[in-house]
């Protein structure tokens, strides 16, 4: 890519702009994913959940389909949504040791964090990929007596979940190796 950027008369002052500019685009794509997504799925989730319970306990007629819709709206919000909490900094660690390292330390074993996370992301939507392509091909559906896709589209949500994080990844360590660059 970088060759055919150059190609196109790019400079190294743009090329390098144009790569800082594609990360800052990867975080800004899971910001707005993250804080919109999950604006849409918790009120998805609070109306059907507000109509399922009125039908059934009120009308004594419940939903077929109102917990499995649920369940699947949340399951793939928190699927994508772990790309929002990684740009963040949100997700929970137990940092006791991590606080009395030096800086250059923290630094150090921030982009070793980053790697080992993007390598267990790597295995996670290969896997998810190959849980998830047999089920779009097959149209699998729940066998419940809504019969949905849910299993379908939550398997697919999967691997998109992984390789959004894997991107963050790659923005994070990029500013993480800056970071350490700059000390050294």
């Amino acid at each position: 890519m970088a060759r055919s950027l150059r190609r196109a008369g790019l400079s190294n002052l743009e090329l390098a702009s144009s790569k800082v500019a594609a990360v800052e685009y990867i975080s800004l794509f899971n910001r707005k994913l993250g804080e919109y997504g999950s604006i849409a799925a918790y009120f998805a989730v609070f109306v059907i959940t507000v109509y399922d319970v009125a039908m059934r306990y009120f009308f004594q007629a419940p939903t077929v389909w109102g917990l499995e819709l649920v369940i699947a709206i949340a399951a793939v919000h928190y699927v994508l949504a772990g790309a929002y909490v990684l740009g963040e900094d949100k997700h929970v660690r137990i940092d006791v040791i991590y606080q009395t390292l030096p800086q250059r330390a923290q630094m150090v074993l921030d982009v070793v964090a980053i790697v080992l996370s993007m390598i267990f992301l790597a295995v996670v939507a290969y896997y998810g990929a190959k849980q998830a392509l047999p089920a779009i091909r097959s149209g699998e559906t729940s066998g419940g007596g809504w019969n949905s896709h849910a299993p379908m589209i939550m398997k697919a949500a999967i691997p998109c979940g992984a390789t959004l994080m894997i991107l963050e990844c790659i923005s994070r360590l990029k500013l993480a190796v800056g970071r350490l660059s700059h000390e050294w």
